[in-house]
């Protein structure tokens, strides 16, 4: 079964725990943590340069909280990468995503390279993957579409399983209001693993997390089989293979198992094959199955334990190849279906601006009176005046918009994509057609930026021209025609 390629961690230690957390600049020598910044440092070189990489945060704090906490994982692992070789990763490219923020990022989260789920209270995570699947944004087919590489921690990790776990975490350790974890609780559904992250907190008495174990863990796990990871462990999650690092265990009816120590690496690809079996057996009920259980548990006992190596080893190589290879894959595929998009646009707009068609309208006297029929205000929204000859310009814009809004339906890919494809295509025409380039910024100039449409009118040169944000305030209407459900309308 191929899966999305990930990283999966409990609390990694480079920031420290407590009211007042910075980045923890004295664990730069720890093993493990070397091992999970390479990790991640050499993931996001496949997706370019580190300051170019676009992040898209999700937390369950505040607004401000999330923001704030998101800014300060990227210090620390700019920390971290830079100690180790990397580049640093922007702050300017960090999107926090909220619930009352979707539509303004939207676009943002279309052409994100980084997903980062973060720590925080599991119920305000939900409610936000609730609030982008109402605004049509799914993240799962978003991830596969565009090969976005996940990292996640904490409720991050929880919130991202295909079977959570949930548990009574936040209640029993932070006061927090205990939170129902139904069948079908709204989740990412794109790591493979069950887990309770940060299992025995660094800031918990010994005797309060015996208690937690004794109490809610152990009898849990007689509905639920989960993976407990203690602060600094991860998976390594890949297309074939699954990887475990760092001390953490397994409970399973009433038991707790410990898969590795602090400093040991395994294959945990079986195991979590075995664990995501028992768990549909038990479907979240008291179901006891000794013979799965027997299975489960010599499969621990046998994991072939390695230390944990900061240099790239094999499971890493292999990993970071498959992520290459797919990143090559959806590149490919992407072009050519970009480029068939093209030459499908382009060929309809040769004809409506070619010489025979001007031709045949500047003759068809019946179609001239319909556009002189038109109503003024219509006129008015292609920024056409009633100048000599602007039936001809009120021709071509009209059908201009219509072609664009028909590819725009069309069109295989994002928004946030079009839009881009759409300007370089306009690009591509500027030493062929100035009058082309200028009628589509004319009538659709709210599909790009100012920057965008200032490069375009540096070279196409019209004199008496607009400034770039009169374009965009005057074809604001346009809007309408390519909004995201307009794609669906058909269906």
């Amino acid at each position: 079964m191929e899966r999305n390629i990930m990283i999966a961690g409990s609390y990694p230690t480079i920031i420290t725990s407590g009211g007042n957390p910075r980045v923890n600049k004295d664990l730069i020598d720890n093993i493990f943590l070397r091992k999970y910044v390479s990790l991640l440092g050499e993931l996001l070189k496949v997706k370019g340069n580190l300051s170019d990489i676009k992040i898209a945060y999700i937390g369950g704090y505040s607004k401000e909280d999330n923001i704030s906490r998101a800014k300060l994982y990227i210090s620390a692992y700019n920390y971290y990468l830079n100690c180790l070789g990397y580049e640093s990763l922007s702050k300017t490219n960090l999107t926090v995503i909220d619930t009352d923020n979707i539509d303004e990022v939207s676009e943002n989260i279309e052409q994100c390279d980084l997903l980062f789920l973060g720590i925080g209270a599991d119920s305000k995570f939900a409610s936000i993957l609730y609030a982008l699947e109402s605004k049509g944004i799914k993240f799962n087919e978003l991830i596969n579409n565009k090969n976005i590489l996940i990292s996640s921690i904490c409720s991050g990790s929880v919130m991202s399983a295909e079977r959570i776990y949930g548990g009574k975490y936040d209640n029993y350790y932070y006061g927090k209001d205990p939170y129902e974890y139904p069948l079908n609780i709204r989740s990412l559904s794109i790591n493979p693993i069950t887990m309770e992250t940060d299992f025995c907190p660094n800031d918990a008495t010994l005797q309060k997390n015996e208690i937690f174990v004794e109490n809610y863990l152990k009898p849990d796990s007689n509905k639920c089989v989960f993976f407990a990871c203690k602060p600094n462990s991860l998976f390594l999650i890949g297309e074939d293979k699954i990887y475990s690092y760092g001390e953490m265990y397994l409970f399973v009816d009433g038991e707790c198992l410990q898969i590795e120590n602090e400093l040991e690496k395994a294959d945990v690809t079986e195991l979590v094959a075995l664990v995501n079996e028992y768990n549909k057996v038990k479907n979240k009920s008291n179901i006891l199955n000794n013979e799965m259980l027997t299975v489960i548990k010599s499969k621990v006992q046998s994991l072939v334990k390695m230390k944990i190596e900061v240099e790239l080893k094999s499971e890493k190589e292999n990993i970071v190849n498959e992520f290459v290879q797919k990143e090559v894959v959806k590149d490919e595929q992407n072009k050519m279906r970009v480029n068939e998009w093209k030459q499908a646009l382009k060929s309809k707009l040769n004809y409506l601006f070619s010489e025979e068609n001007l031709g045949n309208f500047a003759t068809d006297l019946e179609l001239q009176e319909r556009y002189k029929r038109l109503n003024e205000n219509i006129v008015e929204s292609y920024n056409v005046g009633r100048s000599k000859d602007y039936l001809e310009e009120l021709y071509l814009k009209m059908n201009l918009v219509s072609l664009i809004k028909v590819s725009y339906i069309d069109y295989q890919g994002y928004y946030s994509d079009f839009k881009g494809d759409l300007y370089d295509l306009l690009c591509e025409y500027i030493s062929v057609n100035n009058r082309l380039v200028y009628y589509s910024i004319d009538t659709c100039g709210c599909l790009f930026s100012n920057r965008e449409l200032k490069k375009i009118l540096n070279v196409i040169k019209i004199e008496n021209i607009k400034r770039p944000q009169q374009f965009i305030n005057s074809t604001e209407q346009q809007l309408k025609l390519f909004r995201r459900e307009i794609k669906y309308e058909r269906s």
